[in-house]
Protein backbone atom coordinates (compact mmCIF):
# COMPACT_ATOMS: atom_id res chain seq x y z
CA UNK A 1 0.00 0.00 0.00
CA UNK A 2 2.84 2.79 0.83
CA UNK A 3 4.13 1.54 -2.39
CA UNK A 4 0.53 2.52 -4.27
CA UNK A 5 0.58 5.64 -2.29
CA UNK A 6 4.30 6.62 -3.80
CA UNK A 7 3.63 6.02 -6.97
CA UNK A 8 0.55 7.82 -6.70
CA UNK A 9 2.12 10.97 -5.51
CA UNK A 10 5.51 10.75 -7.79
CA UNK A 11 2.69 10.44 -10.63
CA UNK A 12 1.05 13.82 -9.31
CA UNK A 13 4.64 15.60 -9.18
CA UNK A 14 4.91 14.43 -12.68
CA UNK A 15 1.90 15.89 -13.94
CA UNK A 16 2.56 18.98 -11.84
CA UNK A 17 5.86 19.32 -13.72
CA UNK A 18 4.81 19.18 -16.88
CA UNK A 19 2.27 21.58 -15.90
CA UNK A 20 4.72 24.34 -15.26
CA UNK A 21 6.56 23.66 -18.22
CA UNK A 22 4.30 23.67 -20.87
CA UNK A 23 3.08 27.17 -19.08
CA UNK A 24 6.62 28.88 -18.78
CA UNK A 25 6.79 27.83 -22.44
CA UNK A 26 3.75 29.69 -23.72
CA UNK A 27 5.13 32.68 -21.16
CA UNK A 28 8.09 32.56 -23.29
CA UNK A 29 6.60 32.03 -26.80
CA UNK A 30 4.42 34.95 -26.25
CA UNK A 31 7.03 37.23 -24.39
CA UNK A 32 9.58 36.61 -27.56
CA UNK A 33 6.78 36.66 -30.28
CA UNK A 34 5.94 39.95 -28.84
CA UNK A 35 9.72 41.47 -28.76
CA UNK A 36 10.35 40.51 -32.06
CA UNK A 37 7.33 42.06 -33.80
CA UNK A 38 7.49 45.27 -31.90
CA UNK A 39 11.48 45.11 -33.41
CA UNK A 40 10.00 45.02 -36.86
CA UNK A 41 7.20 47.55 -36.18
CA UNK A 42 9.67 50.38 -34.71
CA UNK A 43 12.20 49.67 -37.34
CA UNK A 44 9.30 51.24 -39.65
CA UNK A 45 8.52 54.03 -37.54
CA UNK A 46 5.49 53.06 -35.45
CA UNK A 47 5.47 54.84 -31.90
CA UNK A 48 6.69 53.67 -29.21
CA UNK A 49 3.16 54.13 -26.94
CA UNK A 50 1.82 51.99 -29.96
CA UNK A 51 4.21 49.65 -29.11
CA UNK A 52 3.83 49.75 -25.29
CA UNK A 53 0.37 48.86 -26.40
CA UNK A 54 1.23 45.72 -27.87
CA UNK A 55 3.10 44.81 -25.12
CA UNK A 56 0.42 45.52 -22.77
CA UNK A 57 -1.75 43.04 -24.71
CA UNK A 58 1.15 40.51 -24.43
CA UNK A 59 0.50 40.31 -20.49
CA UNK A 60 -3.38 40.14 -21.15
CA UNK A 61 -2.56 36.94 -23.29
CA UNK A 62 -0.60 35.23 -20.69
CA UNK A 63 -3.24 36.20 -17.91
CA UNK A 64 -6.01 34.56 -19.96
CA UNK A 65 -4.13 31.39 -20.71
CA UNK A 66 -2.37 30.29 -17.48
CA UNK A 67 -3.53 29.46 -14.61
CA UNK A 68 -2.08 31.69 -11.83
CA UNK A 69 -1.15 35.10 -11.27
CA UNK A 70 2.75 34.31 -11.11
CA UNK A 71 3.14 33.74 -14.73
CA UNK A 72 1.62 36.82 -15.41
CA UNK A 73 3.85 38.86 -13.09
CA UNK A 74 6.62 37.12 -14.62
CA UNK A 75 5.34 38.70 -18.05
CA UNK A 76 4.76 42.05 -16.61
CA UNK A 77 8.21 42.42 -15.38
CA UNK A 78 9.50 40.56 -18.82
CA UNK A 79 7.86 43.19 -21.13
CA UNK A 80 8.65 46.03 -19.44
CA UNK A 81 12.35 45.18 -19.87
CA UNK A 82 11.60 44.16 -23.38
CA UNK A 83 10.02 47.64 -23.92
CA UNK A 84 13.37 49.54 -22.05
CA UNK A 85 15.43 47.56 -24.28
CA UNK A 86 13.96 47.14 -27.56
CA UNK A 87 11.66 50.15 -27.60
CA UNK A 88 12.69 53.25 -25.26
CA UNK A 89 16.18 55.01 -26.42
CA UNK A 90 18.43 54.71 -26.32
CA UNK A 91 17.57 51.35 -28.36
CA UNK A 92 18.93 48.40 -27.86
CA UNK A 93 20.00 49.20 -24.38
CA UNK A 94 18.51 50.08 -20.88
CA UNK A 95 17.89 53.25 -19.71
CA UNK A 96 16.40 53.19 -16.10
CA UNK A 97 13.96 56.44 -15.97
CA UNK A 98 10.92 57.68 -14.54
CA UNK A 99 8.97 55.65 -17.74
CA UNK A 100 10.56 52.58 -16.64
CA UNK A 101 8.88 51.97 -13.22
CA UNK A 102 5.43 53.36 -14.56
CA UNK A 103 5.49 51.05 -17.11
CA UNK A 104 6.53 48.23 -15.00
CA UNK A 105 3.61 48.94 -12.66
CA UNK A 106 0.67 50.04 -14.95
CA UNK A 107 1.70 45.96 -16.51
CA UNK A 108 1.80 44.62 -13.08
CA UNK A 109 -1.58 46.44 -11.93
CA UNK A 110 -3.13 45.19 -15.51
CA UNK A 111 -1.69 41.85 -15.03
CA UNK A 112 -3.27 41.52 -10.76
CA UNK A 113 -6.70 42.74 -12.50
CA UNK A 114 -6.95 40.60 -15.78
CA UNK A 115 -5.51 37.44 -12.98
CA UNK A 116 -7.75 38.04 -10.61
CA UNK A 117 -11.16 38.62 -12.95
CA UNK A 118 -10.07 35.35 -14.99
CA UNK A 119 -9.13 33.12 -12.08
CA UNK A 120 -12.08 34.37 -9.92
CA UNK A 121 -14.49 33.34 -13.15
CA UNK A 122 -12.35 29.95 -13.34
CA UNK A 123 -13.04 29.19 -10.23
CA UNK A 124 -16.96 29.88 -10.44
CA UNK A 125 -17.14 27.73 -13.37
CA UNK A 126 -15.14 24.90 -12.33
CA UNK A 127 -17.22 25.05 -8.77
CA UNK A 128 -20.33 25.44 -11.62
CA UNK A 129 -19.14 22.30 -13.59
CA UNK A 130 -18.49 20.09 -9.86
CA UNK A 131 -21.91 20.57 -9.43
CA UNK A 132 -23.40 19.40 -11.96
CA UNK A 133 -21.45 16.44 -12.41
CA UNK A 134 -22.62 16.19 -8.76
CA UNK A 135 -26.31 16.65 -9.50
CA UNK A 136 -26.03 14.35 -12.47
CA UNK A 137 -23.85 11.72 -10.18
CA UNK A 138 -26.63 11.97 -7.33
CA UNK A 139 -29.84 11.87 -9.93
CA UNK A 140 -27.75 8.78 -11.15
CA UNK A 141 -27.88 6.89 -7.96
CA UNK A 142 -31.46 7.72 -7.61
CA UNK A 143 -32.72 6.38 -10.54
CA UNK A 144 -30.69 3.19 -9.17
CA UNK A 145 -31.52 3.20 -5.55
CA UNK A 146 -35.70 3.51 -7.42
CA UNK A 147 -34.83 0.31 -9.26
CA UNK A 148 -33.82 -1.70 -6.16
CA UNK A 149 -36.06 -4.25 -5.05
CA UNK A 150 -34.52 -4.98 -1.73
CA UNK A 151 -32.68 -3.56 0.87
CA UNK A 152 -29.60 -5.44 -0.45
CA UNK A 153 -29.76 -4.20 -3.30
CA UNK A 154 -29.75 -0.65 -2.10
CA UNK A 155 -26.53 -1.89 -0.17
CA UNK A 156 -24.74 -3.17 -2.87
CA UNK A 157 -25.57 0.04 -5.45
CA UNK A 158 -24.47 2.57 -2.41
CA UNK A 159 -20.97 0.26 -1.90
CA UNK A 160 -20.58 0.26 -6.08
CA UNK A 161 -21.44 4.00 -6.49
CA UNK A 162 -19.05 4.95 -3.30
CA UNK A 163 -16.32 2.83 -4.91
CA UNK A 164 -16.50 3.90 -8.38
CA UNK A 165 -16.37 7.97 -7.85
CA UNK A 166 -13.92 7.64 -4.40
CA UNK A 167 -11.89 4.87 -5.75
CA UNK A 168 -12.22 3.58 -1.70
CA UNK A 169 -12.83 0.21 -0.24
CA UNK A 170 -16.27 0.86 2.19
CA UNK A 171 -18.08 -1.18 4.44
CA UNK A 172 -21.95 -0.88 5.17
CA UNK A 173 -23.38 -1.89 8.68
CA UNK A 174 -27.22 -2.50 8.34
CA UNK A 175 -27.36 -3.36 12.00
CA UNK A 176 -25.20 -3.14 15.16
CA UNK A 177 -22.50 -5.06 15.11
CA UNK A 178 -22.94 -5.77 19.17
CA UNK A 179 -26.50 -7.14 17.67
CA UNK A 180 -25.35 -9.63 15.52
CA UNK A 181 -24.62 -7.38 12.22
CA UNK A 182 -22.35 -8.24 9.82
CA UNK A 183 -20.76 -6.09 7.57
CA UNK A 184 -21.10 -5.90 3.46
CA UNK A 185 -17.50 -5.08 2.31
CA UNK A 186 -16.53 -4.03 -0.97
CA UNK A 187 -12.56 -3.79 -0.74
CA UNK A 188 -10.11 -2.34 -3.24
CA UNK A 189 -7.63 -5.25 -1.68
CA UNK A 190 -8.25 -8.01 0.17
CA UNK A 191 -5.82 -7.05 3.04
CA UNK A 192 -8.27 -4.29 3.75
CA UNK A 193 -10.84 -6.30 5.28
CA UNK A 194 -8.88 -6.02 8.91
CA UNK A 195 -9.35 -2.54 8.80
CA UNK A 196 -13.44 -2.73 9.07
CA UNK A 197 -13.59 -5.86 10.89
CA UNK A 198 -11.43 -5.55 13.89
CA UNK A 199 -12.56 -4.47 17.19
CA UNK A 200 -11.78 -0.93 17.92
CA UNK A 201 -13.92 -0.39 14.64
CA UNK A 202 -16.96 -2.57 15.36
CA UNK A 203 -16.57 -0.41 18.76
CA UNK A 204 -17.17 3.18 16.77
CA UNK A 205 -20.09 1.32 14.31
CA UNK A 206 -22.11 0.65 17.72
CA UNK A 207 -21.47 4.53 18.90
CA UNK A 208 -22.52 5.90 15.59
CA UNK A 209 -25.73 3.42 15.97
CA UNK A 210 -26.48 5.07 19.40
CA UNK A 211 -26.78 8.29 18.22
CA UNK A 212 -30.25 9.49 18.67
CA UNK A 213 -30.84 6.82 20.95
CA UNK A 214 -28.54 7.40 24.04
CA UNK A 215 -24.94 9.06 24.33
CA UNK A 216 -22.18 6.84 24.35
CA UNK A 217 -20.62 6.25 28.20
CA UNK A 218 -17.22 6.99 26.18
CA UNK A 219 -16.84 8.91 23.16
CA UNK A 220 -13.89 7.59 21.39
CA UNK A 221 -11.52 10.10 19.33
CA UNK A 222 -11.95 10.72 15.19
CA UNK A 223 -9.99 7.78 13.32
CA UNK A 224 -7.92 8.83 11.06
CA UNK A 225 -8.08 6.03 8.84
CA UNK A 226 -11.75 5.87 8.46
CA UNK A 227 -14.49 7.78 8.22
CA UNK A 228 -18.07 6.86 9.59
CA UNK A 229 -21.10 8.38 8.01
CA UNK A 230 -24.36 7.85 9.89
CA UNK A 231 -27.59 7.29 7.55
CA UNK A 232 -30.15 8.21 9.08
CA UNK A 233 -33.93 8.99 8.93
CA UNK A 234 -35.97 10.82 11.16
CA UNK A 235 -33.70 10.24 14.44
CA UNK A 236 -32.96 6.48 13.52
CA UNK A 237 -30.01 5.67 12.37
CA UNK A 238 -30.52 3.00 9.47
CA UNK A 239 -26.99 1.80 8.63
CA UNK A 240 -22.87 3.37 8.93
CA UNK A 241 -21.01 3.32 6.04
CA UNK A 242 -17.40 3.07 6.62
CA UNK A 243 -14.92 4.75 4.25
CA UNK A 244 -11.34 4.02 4.05
CA UNK A 245 -9.14 7.10 4.25
CA UNK A 246 -5.50 5.94 4.79
CA UNK A 247 -4.00 6.97 1.50
CA UNK A 248 -6.59 10.23 1.07
CA UNK A 249 -8.01 11.97 3.81
CA UNK A 250 -11.63 13.10 2.97
CA UNK A 251 -11.56 16.96 1.66
CA UNK A 252 -14.47 19.31 3.09
CA UNK A 253 -16.45 18.75 -0.61
CA UNK A 254 -16.47 15.06 -0.96
CA UNK A 255 -17.53 14.55 3.23
CA UNK A 256 -20.52 17.21 1.68
CA UNK A 257 -21.15 15.09 -0.77
CA UNK A 258 -20.93 11.57 1.34
CA UNK A 259 -23.35 13.19 3.31
CA UNK A 260 -26.34 14.20 0.84
CA UNK A 261 -25.27 10.06 -0.34
CA UNK A 262 -25.98 8.94 2.95
CA UNK A 263 -29.60 10.92 2.52
CA UNK A 264 -30.34 9.34 -0.43
CA UNK A 265 -29.61 6.11 0.97
CA UNK A 266 -31.64 6.95 4.06
CA UNK A 267 -34.70 8.03 1.79
CA UNK A 268 -34.00 4.47 -0.26
CA UNK A 269 -33.94 2.44 2.95
CA UNK A 270 -37.18 4.64 4.47
CA UNK A 271 -39.20 3.97 1.00
CA UNK A 272 -38.30 0.04 0.80
CA UNK A 273 -39.18 -0.10 4.55
CA UNK A 274 -42.52 1.56 3.92
CA UNK A 275 -43.52 -0.70 1.09
CA UNK A 276 -42.63 -3.75 2.62
CA UNK A 277 -45.13 -2.47 5.76
CA UNK A 278 -47.57 -1.82 3.31
CA UNK A 279 -47.16 -5.42 1.33
CA UNK A 280 -47.45 -7.12 4.71
CA UNK A 281 -50.25 -5.00 5.40
CA UNK A 282 -52.09 -6.17 2.28
CA UNK A 283 -50.94 -9.81 2.74
CA UNK A 284 -52.83 -9.81 6.38
CA UNK A 285 -55.69 -8.02 5.32
CA UNK A 286 -56.35 -10.50 2.18
CA UNK A 287 -55.82 -13.28 4.96
CA UNK A 288 -58.28 -11.78 7.30
CA UNK A 289 -60.37 -11.21 4.28
CA UNK A 290 -60.13 -14.91 3.40
CA UNK A 291 -60.60 -16.14 6.79
CA UNK A 292 -64.11 -13.73 6.96
CA UNK A 293 -65.01 -15.46 3.61
CA UNK A 294 -63.99 -18.74 4.90
CA UNK A 295 -65.79 -18.72 8.14
CA UNK A 296 -69.27 -17.36 6.46
CA UNK A 297 -69.10 -19.94 3.88
CA UNK A 298 -68.41 -22.79 6.43
CA UNK A 299 -71.49 -21.91 8.23
CA UNK A 300 -73.42 -21.89 5.66
CA UNK A 301 -72.40 -24.89 3.71
CA UNK A 302 -72.39 -27.25 7.29
CA UNK A 303 -75.49 -26.52 8.39
CA UNK A 304 -77.48 -28.33 5.28
CA UNK A 305 -75.27 -31.93 6.30
CA UNK A 306 -75.69 -31.59 9.49
CA UNK A 307 -79.52 -30.78 9.43
CA UNK A 308 -79.63 -33.75 7.20
CA UNK A 309 -77.65 -35.94 9.53
CA UNK A 310 -79.75 -34.69 12.80
CA UNK A 311 -83.26 -35.38 10.88
CA UNK A 312 -82.06 -38.75 9.42
CA UNK A 313 -80.46 -40.03 12.78
CA UNK A 314 -83.64 -38.74 14.24
CA UNK A 315 -85.64 -40.50 12.30
CA UNK A 316 -84.09 -43.70 12.75
CA UNK A 317 -83.96 -43.20 16.76
CA UNK A 318 -87.65 -42.36 17.01
CA UNK A 319 -89.49 -44.58 14.40
CA UNK A 320 -88.38 -47.86 15.85
CA UNK A 321 -91.14 -49.78 13.36
CA UNK A 322 -89.44 -48.11 10.20
CA UNK A 323 -88.85 -50.89 6.84
CA UNK A 324 -85.62 -52.09 6.67
CA UNK A 325 -85.33 -50.28 2.77
CA UNK A 326 -86.09 -46.78 4.68
CA UNK A 327 -83.49 -47.30 7.55
CA UNK A 328 -80.96 -47.92 4.90
CA UNK A 329 -81.73 -44.98 2.55
CA UNK A 330 -81.60 -42.41 5.79
CA UNK A 331 -78.27 -44.52 6.97
CA UNK A 332 -77.25 -44.16 3.34
CA UNK A 333 -77.52 -40.49 3.42
CA UNK A 334 -76.19 -39.89 6.71
CA UNK A 335 -72.62 -41.86 5.38
CA UNK A 336 -72.53 -39.30 2.38
CA UNK A 337 -73.12 -35.99 4.73
CA UNK A 338 -70.58 -37.36 6.94
CA UNK A 339 -68.02 -38.60 3.66
CA UNK A 340 -69.10 -34.42 2.50
CA UNK A 341 -67.97 -33.03 5.93
CA UNK A 342 -64.84 -35.11 6.06
CA UNK A 343 -63.72 -33.35 2.42
CA UNK A 344 -64.92 -30.01 3.67
CA UNK A 345 -62.45 -30.06 5.81
CA UNK A 346 -59.69 -31.75 4.48
CA UNK A 347 -60.46 -28.54 2.18
CA UNK A 348 -60.22 -26.04 5.07
CA UNK A 349 -57.52 -27.24 6.58
CA UNK A 350 -55.29 -27.46 3.21
CA UNK A 351 -56.27 -23.96 1.81
CA UNK A 352 -55.17 -22.42 5.56
CA UNK A 353 -52.13 -24.28 5.77
CA UNK A 354 -51.19 -22.71 2.32
CA UNK A 355 -52.77 -19.20 2.79
CA UNK A 356 -50.34 -18.99 6.20
CA UNK A 357 -47.07 -20.58 4.69
CA UNK A 358 -46.76 -21.28 0.67
CA UNK A 359 -43.34 -23.31 1.74
CA UNK A 360 -44.90 -25.92 3.15
CA UNK A 361 -45.55 -26.83 -0.45
CA UNK A 362 -42.83 -29.82 -0.60
CA UNK A 363 -42.72 -30.97 -5.05
CA UNK A 364 -41.17 -34.47 -5.61
CA UNK A 365 -41.33 -36.01 -9.06
CA UNK A 366 -44.66 -37.53 -10.00
CA UNK A 367 -45.88 -39.06 -12.79
CA UNK A 368 -49.54 -36.94 -13.95
CA UNK A 369 -51.12 -39.96 -15.61
CA UNK A 370 -50.07 -42.23 -11.73
CA UNK A 371 -52.17 -39.01 -10.05
CA UNK A 372 -55.25 -38.98 -12.67
CA UNK A 373 -55.63 -42.40 -12.44
CA UNK A 374 -55.94 -42.14 -8.26
CA UNK A 375 -58.21 -39.40 -8.61
CA UNK A 376 -60.75 -41.19 -11.24
CA UNK A 377 -60.91 -43.94 -9.02
CA UNK A 378 -61.64 -41.70 -6.06
CA UNK A 379 -64.33 -40.67 -7.71
CA UNK A 380 -65.81 -43.46 -9.03
CA UNK A 381 -66.01 -45.15 -5.94
CA UNK A 382 -68.11 -41.91 -5.09
CA UNK A 383 -70.08 -41.31 -7.68
CA UNK A 384 -70.27 -45.45 -9.11
CA UNK A 385 -72.37 -43.88 -12.07
CA UNK A 386 -70.41 -41.22 -13.52
CA UNK A 387 -68.86 -41.51 -16.80
CA UNK A 388 -65.29 -40.47 -17.09
CA UNK A 389 -63.34 -40.62 -20.33
CA UNK A 390 -59.60 -39.81 -19.35
CA UNK A 391 -57.00 -38.79 -22.36
CA UNK A 392 -52.73 -38.38 -21.37
CA UNK A 393 -49.96 -38.56 -23.82
CA UNK A 394 -47.99 -41.41 -24.83
CA UNK A 395 -44.95 -40.28 -23.14
CA UNK A 396 -44.83 -40.73 -19.29
CA UNK A 397 -44.78 -36.72 -18.23
CA UNK A 398 -42.91 -36.37 -14.87
CA UNK A 399 -43.98 -33.62 -12.85
CA UNK A 400 -42.72 -32.02 -9.62
CA UNK A 401 -45.70 -31.58 -7.33
CA UNK A 402 -47.14 -32.33 -4.01
CA UNK A 403 -49.13 -35.76 -4.89
CA UNK A 404 -51.55 -34.75 -2.59
CA UNK A 405 -52.55 -31.50 -3.03
CA UNK A 406 -52.66 -31.89 -6.67
CA UNK A 407 -55.08 -34.78 -6.79
CA UNK A 408 -57.14 -32.94 -4.24
CA UNK A 409 -57.87 -30.65 -7.52
CA UNK A 410 -58.44 -33.17 -9.77
CA UNK A 411 -60.86 -34.57 -6.78
CA UNK A 412 -62.37 -31.37 -7.10
CA UNK A 413 -62.86 -30.37 -10.17
CA UNK A 414 -64.27 -33.45 -11.41
CA UNK A 415 -67.09 -33.96 -8.43
CA UNK A 416 -67.77 -30.40 -9.77
CA UNK A 417 -68.54 -31.28 -13.05
CA UNK A 418 -70.40 -34.65 -12.37
CA UNK A 419 -72.61 -32.67 -10.26
CA UNK A 420 -73.17 -29.82 -12.28
CA UNK A 421 -73.67 -32.30 -14.99
CA UNK A 422 -77.03 -34.39 -15.84
CA UNK A 423 -77.10 -38.07 -14.66
CA UNK A 424 -75.06 -40.66 -16.79
CA UNK A 425 -73.74 -37.63 -18.49
CA UNK A 426 -69.68 -37.72 -19.70
CA UNK A 427 -66.86 -35.75 -18.13
CA UNK A 428 -63.84 -35.39 -20.28
CA UNK A 429 -60.53 -35.17 -18.44
CA UNK A 430 -57.10 -34.60 -20.37
CA UNK A 431 -54.08 -34.46 -19.73
CA UNK A 432 -51.13 -33.02 -22.46
CA UNK A 433 -47.60 -31.03 -22.48
CA UNK A 434 -47.39 -27.83 -23.33
CA UNK A 435 -44.36 -25.89 -23.37
CA UNK A 436 -42.60 -26.25 -20.46
CA UNK A 437 -45.60 -26.51 -18.50
CA UNK A 438 -48.38 -30.07 -18.27
CA UNK A 439 -51.78 -29.06 -18.79
CA UNK A 440 -54.87 -30.12 -17.00
CA UNK A 441 -57.82 -30.04 -18.13
CA UNK A 442 -61.29 -31.27 -16.89
CA UNK A 443 -64.85 -30.44 -19.25
CA UNK A 444 -68.49 -31.27 -18.27
CA UNK A 445 -71.55 -31.18 -20.40
CA UNK A 446 -74.17 -29.33 -17.84
CA UNK A 447 -75.55 -25.84 -18.07
CA UNK A 448 -72.15 -23.92 -17.90
CA UNK A 449 -71.42 -20.96 -15.66
CA UNK A 450 -73.68 -17.95 -15.03
CA UNK A 451 -72.06 -15.19 -16.73
CA UNK A 452 -71.74 -13.07 -13.37
CA UNK A 453 -69.74 -15.21 -11.89
CA UNK A 454 -66.69 -15.75 -14.62
CA UNK A 455 -64.81 -12.59 -13.08
CA UNK A 456 -64.44 -13.89 -9.63
CA UNK A 457 -65.12 -18.09 -9.95
CA UNK A 458 -62.53 -18.49 -8.07
CA UNK A 459 -63.55 -16.49 -4.75
CA UNK A 460 -65.60 -18.35 -1.93
CA UNK A 461 -68.78 -17.35 -2.48
CA UNK A 462 -71.33 -19.40 -0.71
CA UNK A 463 -74.38 -18.42 -3.04
CA UNK A 464 -72.51 -19.17 -5.91
CA UNK A 465 -72.73 -23.00 -6.08
CA UNK A 466 -76.59 -22.58 -6.54
CA UNK A 467 -76.97 -20.09 -9.03
CA UNK A 468 -74.51 -22.50 -11.32
CA UNK A 469 -77.03 -25.30 -11.26
CA UNK A 470 -79.80 -24.43 -9.01
CA UNK A 471 -79.27 -28.44 -7.68
CA UNK A 472 -79.47 -28.54 -4.07
CA UNK A 473 -76.76 -31.05 -3.55
CA UNK A 474 -74.15 -29.53 -5.76
CA UNK A 475 -74.63 -26.03 -3.40
CA UNK A 476 -72.11 -28.35 -1.00
CA UNK A 477 -69.02 -26.69 -1.10
CA UNK A 478 -68.20 -25.41 -4.69
CA UNK A 479 -66.89 -21.76 -3.58
CA UNK A 480 -64.66 -23.56 -1.54
CA UNK A 481 -63.58 -26.21 -3.47
CA UNK A 482 -62.76 -23.63 -6.52
CA UNK A 483 -60.80 -21.21 -4.00
CA UNK A 484 -58.73 -24.63 -2.54
CA UNK A 485 -57.91 -25.36 -6.05
CA UNK A 486 -56.66 -21.62 -7.42
CA UNK A 487 -54.70 -21.88 -3.81
CA UNK A 488 -53.32 -25.15 -4.40
CA UNK A 489 -51.98 -24.88 -8.21
CA UNK A 490 -50.80 -20.89 -7.35
CA UNK A 491 -49.05 -22.38 -4.56
CA UNK A 492 -47.44 -24.73 -6.82
CA UNK A 493 -46.23 -22.12 -9.40
CA UNK A 494 -49.32 -22.50 -12.17
CA UNK A 495 -52.36 -21.13 -13.25
CA UNK A 496 -56.06 -22.23 -13.22
CA UNK A 497 -58.94 -20.64 -15.35
CA UNK A 498 -62.82 -22.11 -15.67
CA UNK A 499 -64.74 -20.69 -18.71
CA UNK A 500 -67.61 -22.08 -20.71
CA UNK A 501 -67.80 -24.33 -23.76
CA UNK A 502 -69.11 -23.64 -27.02
CA UNK A 503 -70.85 -26.81 -27.27
CA UNK A 504 -72.31 -26.26 -24.10
CA UNK A 505 -70.91 -27.29 -20.11
CA UNK A 506 -67.64 -25.55 -18.59
CA UNK A 507 -64.10 -26.50 -18.11
CA UNK A 508 -61.68 -25.83 -16.25
CA UNK A 509 -58.07 -25.66 -17.13
CA UNK A 510 -54.92 -25.69 -14.73
CA UNK A 511 -51.37 -25.75 -15.39
CA UNK A 512 -48.73 -26.94 -13.46
CA UNK A 513 -44.34 -26.16 -14.17
CA UNK A 514 -42.57 -29.33 -15.17
CA UNK A 515 -39.04 -27.71 -14.11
Amino acid sequence: MKKQLAERVYAESSRDMGVVLRNSLKLIAVVTATALLTEVLAGLGLESESLLMLYMLAVVVISLFTPSYSYGVVAAVLCSFAYDFFITDPRHGFSITLRFPITLLTMLAVTLIISALIIQNNRQADLAMRREQQTKLLYDLNQELLATQSVAEIVSVTQKYIQRQMERSNAFFLKDPKEGGEPSLLLLHPEDKELFTNSESLRRVHQMFKVGVEQPEEPLPKDPDIHYEAVVSHGKVLGVIGLDCRELPLTSGTHTFLHIIASRVALALDLRHLSEEQNNLKISAEKEKMRANLLRSISHDLRTPLTSILGASSAILEHEDMNREMQRKLAGDIKENAQWLIRMVENILTVTRISQDATTVHKTMEAAEEIISQAVSIVRKRFPDCLIHVSVPNELLMVPMDATLILQVLINLLENAIKNSAEGALVLLTLKKKGDFARFEVCDHGRGIPEELLSNLFEIHPQAPRLINGKADFSKGLGIGLSICKTIVQAHGGEIEGCNREEGGARFVFTLPLQ
